[in-house]
């Protein structure tokens, strides 16, 4: 198998758990094809102001080119949209997720990731491509792209994942429940149903610290009192 086959089935023979991108590159947003489901925002703070949401009361959620954003408040939506700069989103984004990102080569092409890697946030997931001519590509082929990175996360976290019998909304996951595998910011999250599959997608921010401590603490990275 060359690292020039097109067939992205060799992309979940080469993970790297939290491997990561040494010499991160700049990152930008592509919007993808229309309808294209990505992940909800899930970063806890306001995408204009940066505070903290829920702080001025319900938060303001507006479908900005295609993404799903929050703010704190209906000014900050407002002039968000009037300028519609994704740039320290994108930038906070991809600081998050990069060292979640499970991949050695391109989800698009299978080519290993090396110097003229790219970093593209595509519906609130970063994207890691061999090189700037995969851009185009990413954008044609989204939902391939994500269902792909998803079975590459699934695949790379569910060994070391802190929560096996729990989950994040119900609470315990039953013998009789069969347990659903989604992800989120390039998270694995295990639950117990479609409902709360449904409760999670709309309000991730919510959840995935709570995954992040198991996690961590699954790994040693918390002392226990």
């Amino acid at each position: 198998m060359g690292r020039r086959m097109a067939a992205v089935g060799v992309v979940l023979m080469v993970l790297a758990v939290g491997a990561g991108c040494a010499g991160s590159p700049q990152v930008r947003s592509i919007s993808g094809p229309p309808g294209l489901e990505g992940d909800a925002y899930y970063l806890s703070e306001c995408a204009m102001c940066w505070g903290m949401l829920g702080g001025k009361g319900d938060t303001v959620d507006r479908e900005v080119e295609g993404r799903d954003v929050r703010f704190c408040c209906a000014r900050c939506a407002d002039e968000f949209e009037s300028r519609r700069t994704f740039g320290a989103v994108d930038r906070r984004m991809a600081e998050d997720q990069r060292p979640l990102y499970p991949l050695r080569v391109s989800v698009v092409s299978g080519k290993a990731l090396g110097r003229s890697r790219v970093e593209v946030i595509l519906g609130n997931r970063l994207f890691v491509l061999a090189e700037e001519s995969e851009v185009a590509a990413l954008e044609r082929e989204a939902p391939r792209c994500f269902r792909l990175l998803d079975e590459a996360v699934i695949e790379a976290q569910s060994p070391g994942y802190g929560m096996k019998t729990k989950c994040p909304v119900q609470g315990d996951i039953l013998e009789s429940d069969t347990p659903i595998d989604i992800v989120i910011a390039n998270r694995m999250i295990r639950l117990c149903c479609y409902r709360c599959v449904r409760v999670v997608r709309a309000r991730p921010s919510q959840y995935l610290g709570m995954v992040d401590y198991a996690n961590r603490a699954a790994r040693g990275g918390i002392d226990s009192e």
